[in-house]
């Protein structure tokens, strides 16, 4: 034991952050799947009003966030996103924030990719349009007029999906992945409230407490909290991802501190007994 109390006292703090740096490293490189990830009421739900939506039936995703906020939302969206293809559902992707216009392409066309869906038949990104609020109000009353190419700029109306499509009531799903405002509440506000259509919501670490009345009020079907809770969709999905490997990370990070913490405490209390026997 005085051997091991030495060592660590003496031992040098660019060995613990190299140890530390490994621990965060591995499971990002090759997800472990740790055990104890239990989804939440709200992302259970979520997932089980996806999974129970008959093939072909249309979900709306607005990617309302900024790079700052994708760690913890874009895993969401990617889950989602895969869950639909799986479904077959029909999928139309758009955003509130002009920040979060590129990640929004990248990740639909990523997943899309992936899934081998095609554009037009399967899935449609109409992109960013300023003013939140009137974007909104005006996509509940007609949104090829709101919208009247999508981000390719094709022609809202020669798209097959949206030939179906003419206002929000019209999806059988809305969700907004939001860091912020405009976000879920917005959404609920000015869309769900007015127009009648069901809305779930993914949102950030920092927000998902304030959102969490508005599921309780039954106002959402589901909702997603921060990467958490996209590593529980991602557990329910079977599907292992970002979420995941980062949740990986941070639970190994957290062992390894609280069992340096530990060794620390017991090295010191060691010597500083020895110490009173010595006088």
């Amino acid at each position: 034991m005085e051997a091991f109390s030495k060592f660590v006292l003496s031992l040098d703090r660019r060995w613990i952050f190299l140890v530390l740096l490994l621990v965060l490293f591995i499971p990002i490189a090759c997800p472990l799947n740790l055990p104890g990830l239990k989804p939440s009421p709200g992302v259970t739900r979520m997932y089980d009003f996806v999974e129970n939506m008959p093939e072909g039936s249309t979900i709306l995703i607005s990617f309302d966030f900024d790079p700052a906020s994708k760690p913890e939302l874009a895993p969401m969206g990617e889950a989602m996103l895969r869950h639909a293809f799986r479904k077959k559902l029909k999928v139309v992707a758009m955003g509130l924030w002009v920040t979060g216009v590129s990640l929004e392409k990248e990740t639909v066309e990523r997943i899309a990719k992936e899934a081998n869906v095609t554009y037009g038949d399967d899935y449609v990104n109409l992109g960013w349009k300023a003013g939140s609020v009137a974007v909104i109000t005006g996509m509940g009353e007609d949104i090829h007029n709101t919208f009247p190419t999508d981000a390719k700029g094709n022609p809202v109306g020669s798209l097959k999906i949206m030939q179906r499509v003419h206002r929000l009531k019209d999806f059988d799903l809305v969700v907004s992945l939001a860091a912020g405002t405009p976000g879920i509440d917005t959404w609920i506000a000015y869309g769900s409230d007015k127009y009648k259509f069901k809305m779930g919501g993914g949102t950030t670490a920092v927000n998902a407490p304030a959102m969490s009345p508005y599921l309780q009020a039954n106002q959402l079907v589901g909702l997603i909290g921060a990467m958490r809770g996209a590593a529980e969709y991602e557990f329910l999905l079977d599907k292992p991802g970002d979420a995941i490997r980062g949740m990986d990370a941070i639970s190994l990070g957290h062992y390894l501190i609280v069992g340096l913490i530990l060794m620390g405490n017991i090295a010191y209390f060691f010597t500083r007994s020895r110490k009173g026997v010595a006088a």
